[in-house]
């Protein structure tokens, strides 16, 4: 089994492999719409592309939308973050250049981010069993994640969990999409247990959910815009703009 795909199941139970495929796709869809403003604004400043900390939480409002996950309102914070079977999953824009890294830039800056690894008053409601079987998962896929369940639901284990969707983006590129376990550092920092780059990841043809409706427009339904990505840009100018980054 794939080690990414086996850490999103184990993770995040029969969710995770969707998860796994969709963060990349929801990221990249807003870096492209947030581009594409800042590019028709005409400003000197790349205020507008900064406001692409706030799209991507709430984009990331409709993964609450999944079995066996919720929504959870971080301290005072102006927003909501997932939380799929007990593990909150937050977007992260920590830079807008390649030049930091996710592990050493500081992350714990307000209450509502330490807020975010104390569930212990959270209720979540638990997924309706019908049977199904999860499509984007494999039958040895969705024999761990079936174990898993069972195990969670004889409360042997509680999940402690907090995971991070580490982003650095700027209007001339995406640079990195990297999500894993995490666990605040005494200066404030993040220390990864296990982590992937989901720049490569793409969706299966088969990834959407079984529980997830049609009849609004989602991070799984409608054409994600068409245009090309940098990657690795060298216009490193945005250093000295009035661009803002993630609260």
């Amino acid at each position: 089994m794939d080690k990414g795909r086996r850490w999103a199941i184990e993770t995040f139970g029969a969710q995770g492999v969707h998860l796994r495929e969709q963060v990349p796709q929801l990221v990249r869809a807003e870096h492209i719409a947030s581009a594409d403003a800042q590019e028709a604004s005409g400003h000197r400043s790349l205020g507008v592309y900064g406001e692409f900390w706030r799209g991507i939480l709430e984009k990331f409002e409709a993964f609450g939308n999944l079995p066996g996950a919720t929504l959870f309102r971080p301290g005072n914070a102006p927003y909501r973050i997932p939380v799929i079977e007990g593990v909150p999953l937050f977007p992260w824009r920590y830079s807008k250049s390649r030049d930091s890294h996710f592990t050493t830039t500081p992350f714990s800056t307000s209450p509502a981010r330490e807020a975010m690894f104390d569930l212990s008053q959270l209720e979540v409601q638990s997924e309706i069993d019908l049977g199904i079987h999860t499509p984007e998962l494999t039958a040895e896929e969705q024999e761990l994640a079936d174990l898993l369940k069972q195990t969670r639901e004889s409360n042997l284990v509680t999940s402690d969990q907090v995971v991070v969707v580490a982003i650095s983006s700027s209007p001339s590129g995406l640079f990195e999409i990297t999500w894993g376990d995490v666990s605040l550092t005494s200066d404030g920092c993040l220390e990864f247990g296990y982590s992937e780059s989901l720049l490569d990841v793409k969706p299966t043809p088969q990834s959407k959910p079984n529980a997830v409706p049609d009849e609004e427009r989602t991070f799984t339904s409608g054409d994600l815009p068409q245009k090309d990505i940098s990657l690795h840009s060298e216009d490193e100018d945005e250093q000295a703009s009035g661009e803002s980054s993630d609260g």
